[in-house]
């Protein structure tokens, strides 16, 4: 039987109090004519499944999605997965460092992260057909000598793009992780009011809503409380502006509306168990 070959970027991965340099999965491009293959991803990292061909049943956290040709899934970590599949299956997954999807803009970021609770995407045949080429084109870069790290992280936003496009012209109401009118109100004033506004009490006023039941909604729709889903949207954006800037800690910290420097970093801390110099060192160095 001929071994499966991987394909790695190497990046840089902060463990303890050292600095290492492992081989450690940026993009990875696999093929599968099985389920066995498609397995929950590791901790940080997204799976973007494309089915070719397929029949039969995934089984998300207890709910049954059909499975069909020309589809393609998301699986996030921490997911409960059962498949049900027939024989003949085929198709090709992309596994994507979550450090890269947070270099997206905020309108592709939410397709592709467990905060967008449609796990499975029924796109036009059409961008299917273009998305597939371009993963094939990713896998292509991968196996060459001189991987382009700029050239596979565009392909990646490429089909993020493609995919996000086709879903909103399917259904406007994809992007907010619910059929709940609720959910992309709330969604779309944190993206205009985030970096002033960090309190649950704020949003559920403007929605004329009680905070409490906010953070029900919140619960329901994206695993998180309405405090916690405000958070990370703060973290995204400090990410963001840490990796793809130059500005120093200081007017990131000011930008993102915090009082001091002082008050980020505990803030990017807890969160991320690393210090803003530190995340962007570890960024820098991969």
């Amino acid at each position: 039987m001929k071994r499966e070959r991987k394909s790695y970027i190497p990046v840089h991965r902060f463990e303890g109090s050292n600095w290492e340099l492992v081989k450690e999965r940026f993009v990875e491009y696999k093929e599968f004519r099985s389920a066995r293959k498609l397995t929950t991803p590791e901790l940080n990292f997204c799976r973007l499944v494309f089915f070719d061909k397929g029949s039969g049943v995934r089984i998300v956290d207890g709910i049954d999605y059909r499975v069909k040709s020309r589809q393609i899934h998301l699986l996030f970590p921490g997911q409960v997965n059962k498949w049900k599949l027939g024989a003949d299956i085929t198709g090709q997954q992309l596994i994507i460092n979550q450090s890269l999807l947070e270099t997206f803009p905020s309108m592709l970021q939410f397709v592709f992260t467990q905060y967008n609770r449609n796990p499975v995407l029924d796109i036009d045949p059409k961008t299917f057909k273009k998305s597939v080429t371009e993963a094939l084109a990713i896998k292509k870069e991968l196996a060459s000598g001189n991987v382009s790290l700029e050239l596979v992280n565009a392909r990646c936003r490429l089909i993020a793009l493609m995919i996000t496009l086709s879903v909103q012209n399917e259904n406007d109401e994809a992007l907010s992780g619910d059929a709940n009118p609720v959910c992309q109100r709330f969604h779309t004033l944190l993206e205009k009011h985030f970096t002033t506004q960090k309190t649950v009490s704020f949003y559920a006023k403007q929605l004329n809503i009680t905070p409490n039941y906010l953070g029900i909604v919140c619960r329901r729709n994206f695993g998180l409380s309405a405090l916690e889903y405000i958070q990370e949207r703060v973290l995204l954006e400090a990410k963001r502006l840490l990796h793809s800037t130059r500005k120093s800690i200081k007017e990131i910290a000011f930008e993102l509306g915090f009082p001091s420097l002082t008050y980020f970093s505990y803030f990017f801390k807890a969160k991320t168990i690393l210090t803003p110099v530190e995340y962007r060192r570890m960024i820098e160095r991969s």
